[in-house]
């Protein structure tokens, strides 16, 4: 996002804004691909491969 200020007040508004805005997209990007901890299931195929 493009913000343009005059004023320095608001300048700094956008500062935090922007960093407030960074910090929550970095959080949910590290909640999004976090390691799963999930146990693997040795047999996950129902049937043989045909390809065998």
């Amino acid at each position: 996002m493009i913000e343009v200020s005059h004023n320095p007040k608001v300048a700094l508004a956008y500062r935090k804004a922007h960093a407030e805005r960074a910090a929550a997209f970095a959080k949910i990007t590290a909640w999004f691909f976090r390691s799963k901890d999930v146990p693997l299931v040795p047999n996950v195929l129902t049937e043989r491969s045909r390809c065998a």
